[in-house]
């Protein structure tokens, strides 16, 4: 099975417990930190971590569970005490008290104080106002209509259009001014270690909390929260690169807007120009994903290629020939949509069916076309159900005729919005089968059916309104007329029957072939009957845009066990570290990254909040975040906005451009050229930017793995003591030594505040004194990125994609006067080796001596990996006030100084040398 296993020890060691009854007299030490009290069980997993769990039945849970991993931690030395009818249990950090026989933990039986950092309490359903906030499931449909200001507070209820999903309210995150952090895996299913795959709990009505004591020390939260629930795994290195998204557009095949010229025009040529025109204008990018319109039946699915990407093996190896990795957009169990296999010419679904021991798909052997036979009124005072326009004898030879595969919005009423009726009257053959169904391919948006004067149900779901039928048997007589009429009211796009099938059969059409990704073996032909071969094409990474696959077990997120599924096969198919696009699925969400936030509005206050929210990933230890770039809902938006947002995309975590407007008619309206020069030049500069800076991104990454740390980090994460830091949600450390702050109105005024130490302008040069606030406004093409004094921010030369050529030259900035530290993280970016070993990390020091010497010292590269460079040049850019004098390396005169006296930048390039050798190098 496709499972990747925990690296650390996953099965439980039983503990041994501290009997209460053991433990009459004084505090009591003892290495074994697990407390059973009755049907109580208080496990000390660190001095500021306990378990506590409440079994009715006294059966405590050892197993991990799909959520908490690791059950073998090292001892810690408790003390345990009986006080009045109060269990006192603790570590020299944390105390916890507990109600004998008093049953399942509440408020008034089971208490927890601290000491660390600061003292504090917490009790069972404590209100944490200080909380520092966690994620939502999605940013679906935010827009500044629904935001409340508040960088904190997302939309509560909120339900997404169309779809129907509700948007729930964050849940409070890991991080507190209050010093604690609770939370509840009660419910959580086990991990069966024999089947290798997830049940239900036995006894549902446990409780199974874990509190965190931490005081003000956050990086001690984050950190044992990963030990708990696992490690953030090493990601691709090229998905830190740009992305472009497109094929996001409502392509039905047998309509006949898809059989326009314009429509087809929209395709694998398209795709490949695209890609060219990006490459000429001199814009890197690593990845390209296609939404819903690669699938061969568009937002209806199928694992089959569409026919507008006519060769699929060419067009995969065209891509990564010019080093372009290939994503595709997935909605498994989304909402009420039917995305799945619905065609009885899917390629897949006999096999499917078969493996999955379902009949097989059985086509009509009765199939009367109706599609020519339909008139057609409008209803603007919503008049036809009173004027019975229903009924069996109702004369609508007026009506005027119309085709059922377009909208009538193009045949003759384009700006008409309101109810419409059609209506059929058609002869049916004497020779009729005993089961007769109404077959409707597409009804925008929804529709009554009247048949011989009689309202019938028909299997109508809440969007979209495809492939429907309605029983009709009963009311139609073999040689006799059947009178079919049909109230429609419309969509937003357009209004009526739009495509096919129309006809009556036999047999209704195939239910979709739904998976319940909690089952282990629906989970396994999922993804190897549908997503492996196309994996076995090239296809790289799955953005799955949609998380209702797994809802078959209590308890268990629905979003979190399909992220899992897709991420585990898709190590496991390619043997190559995973990698996906899905929504927030809670805790544990951290081991199968990314996450991207939906479909918001493309509007200022949503970009701001994008910001906070990005920012605050970290407090649930979420760092690989994405956003829509330019906002989802929104056509061709304001340069100034459009300028915004990829200046921010480049400072976070993922840079991915996306719109709902990639269409035949718009094009893709996030593409540069939209813009004329100016785009092309914005996106040029920040692509190209983002693509140097992955050494320091990457380097972090490591970072994040190792230390559980993100890379875009709140401020109150580096000063958790600074009072500023909290009031400053949108500003946000890109690393340790850059503080970014994105314009985020058509001012261009930025008040930014910068922590305490001296701070260099990332771009000017500028010299700051920190723990001071400023306002600059700020050129479209600009944005507010600071350097700590001292720091050292490696980078690579300019190149088309992120790996396209060896790290055999790197790009060292210097920034102004000060200490700094760097170490440079390298393997080869994509496969699991590093988990053995198999990388290499550089350390990098920078001094500033009392006199104004600067030493910075590039110790010898330790470990190595496939692929490594065995030399490597050194093009130092320092940013200095002034003209530094001679350089010397390792005690000898070096290359000279280029000057550039306008930007404050001295650059000179050191030769190549052994990356093995240190090498030491000073300036005044």
């Amino acid at each position: 099975m496709f499972v990747r296993r925990p690296r650390w020890p996953a099965w439980p060691v039983l503990l041994a417990s501290l009997c209460l009854a053991a433990c009459t007299q004084a505090p009591v030490k003892s290495g074994q930190p697990v407390v059973v009290a009755d049907h109580a069980r208080f496990s000390f997993l660190t001095p500021t971590l306990v378990r506590m769990e409440y079994s009715p039945g006294g059966s405590f849970v050892d197993a991990p569970t799909a959520v908490m991993q690791k059950r073998d931690w090292a001892p810690v030395t408790v003390h345990v005490s009986r006080e009045k009818g109060w269990l006192v249990a603790g570590t020299d950090a944390m105390t916890l008290r507990y109600r004998l026989n008093s049953g399942p933990f509440n408020a008034d039986n089971l208490k927890v104080t601290w000491t660390a950092g600061k003292p504090g309490e917490w009790h069972p359903g404590a209100d944490d106002a200080q909380n520092l906030g966690g994620l939502t499931y999605s940013l679906d449909n935010v827009s500044k209509a629904n935001l409340t200001g508040n960088p904190l507070e997302s939309p509560v209820n909120d339900v997404i259009p169309g779809i129907e999903v509700k948007l729930e309210k964050a849940k409070p995150g890991l991080l507190s001014r209050s010093g604690y952090a609770f939370v509840d895996d009660s419910g959580t299913p086990l991990w069966n270690k024999a089947s290798q795959w997830i049940e239900p709990r036995k006894e549902r009505s446990g409780q199974d909390w874990y509190l965190f004591a931490y005081g003000n020390d956050y990086r001690k939260a984050l950190g044992e929260y990963a030990q708990l629930s696992g490690e953030i795994p090493m990601i691709p290195r090229y998905v830190l690169g740009p992305w472009i998204t497109d094929f996001n557009f409502e392509y039905f095949p047998g309509t006949a807007e898809a059989k326009q010229p314009a429509f087809q025009r929209y395709n694998q040529k398209m795709l490949e120009d695209e890609v060219t025109r990006l490459r000429a204008a001199r814009i890197p990018f690593d990845t390209l994903v296609l939404d819903f319109a690669w699938h061969n039946y568009g937002w209806d699915g199928g694992y089959d290629w569409s026919p507008l990407i006519a060769q699929p093996d060419r067009f995969v190896t065209w891509l990564h020939g010019r080093g372009v990795k290939l994503g595709l957009n997935d909605h498994p169990g989304y909402a009420n949509t039917r995305e799945s296999i619905l065609s009885f010419d899917d390629s897949h679904a006999p096999g499917v069916l078969e493996a999955l021991g379902k009949p097989p798909l059985v086509r009509p052997s009765f199939d009367l076309d109706l599609s020519g036979r339909w008139r057609f009124a409008i209803d603007p005072r919503d008049v036809g159900i009173n004027a019975k326009w229903y009924a069996s004898d109702f004369d609508a030879r007026s009506w005027k005729s119309i085709q059922t595969d377009r909208s009538w919005q193009v045949q003759g009423q384009p700006n008409y919005a309101g109810v419409s009726w059609y209506r059929a009257d058609v002869r049916l053959p004497a020779d009729l089968p005993k089961t007769l169904y109404l077959v409707l391919g597409e009804v925008d948006r929804s529709y009554r059916i009247f048949v011989n004067g009689q309202e019938l149900q028909h299997s109508q779901i809440q969007w979209p309104q495809r492939l429907t039928y309605t029983d009709v048997a009963a009311v139609a007589k073999p040689g006799e007329t059947i009178h079919i009429a049909l109230r429609v009211e419309p969509g937003r796009g357009g209004g009526g029957l739009l495509r096919g099938p129309v006809a009556l059969r036999d047999v209704h059409p195939p239910e979709p072939i739904a998976f319940d990704l909690s089952n282990q073996r629906e989970a396994e032909i999922f993804m190897r009957r549908l997503h492996e071969p196309l994996m076995r094409q090239g296809v790289d990474l799955w953005w799955v845009d949609g998380g209702g696959g797994a809802t078959g077990m209590p308890g268990l997120n629905p979003q979190f066990w399909t992220n899992k599924v897709f991420y585990d096969f898709s190590a496991q198919a390619t043997g190559k570290r995973g990698f996906i696009l899905g929504r927030y699925g809670d805790w544990g969400s951290q081991r199968y990254p990314g996450f991207f936030t939906g479909d918001t509005y493309s509007e200022w206050p949503v970009l701001a909040y994008e910001v906070a929210f990005t920012a605050r990933g970290g407090n649930v230890l979420v760092p690989y975040i994405s956003h829509d770039i330019g906002g989802f809902h929104g056509a061709k938006i304001d340069f100034d906005l459009y300028a915004r947002w990829i200046e921010f995309g480049t400072f976070s975590p993922l840079l991915r451009m996306h719109s709902a407007h990639a269409n035949p008619r718009e094009g893709n309206v996030r593409m540069p050229w939209m813009y004329g020069d100016k785009g092309l030049a914005l996106m040029r500069k920040y692509f190209t930017l983002r693509t140097q800076l992955i050494p320091y991104i990457y380097s972090y990454a490591w970072i994040a793995h190792t230390e559980s740390l993100p890379l875009l980090r709140p401020l109150y994460l580096q000063h958790p003591e600074l009072e500023e830091a909290y009031k400053q949600p949108y500003e946000y450390f890109f690393g340790e030594d850059l503080l970014v702050a994105p314009v985020l109105d058509t001012s261009g005024q930025r008040t930014v505040y910068l922590p305490p130490g001296q701070w260099v302008d990332f771009f000017k040069g500028k010299r700051y004194q920190g723990d001071t606030t400023f306002t600059a406004r700020y050129a479209t093409d600009d944005i507010p990125v600071f350097a700590r004094a001292g720091a050292i921010v490696p980078m690579q030369p300019p190149s088309d994609y992120s790996d396209a050529k060896p790290l055999d030259t790197l790009i060292l900035h210097v920034f102004g006067d000060g200490d700094g530290n760097f170490s440079l993280y390298e393997d080869d970016g994509v496969s699991l080796d590093y988990d053995k070993g198999s990388h290499a990390i550089t350390t990098m020091h920078h001094r500033t001596g009392q006199d104004g010497t600067h030493e910075l010292t590039i110790d010898a590269a330790q470990g190595e990996f496939k692929g490594q460079v065995q030399k490597r040049a050194y093009e130092l850019r320092l940013h200095t006030a002034k003209k530094p004098a001679a350089l010397t390396v390792d005690g000898k005169q070096g290359p000279a100084w280029k000057w550039n006296a306008k930007e404050g930048v001295a650059t000179a390039t050191v030769p190549a040398r052994p990356v093995r050798e240190a090498v030491r190098l000073s300036w005044h």
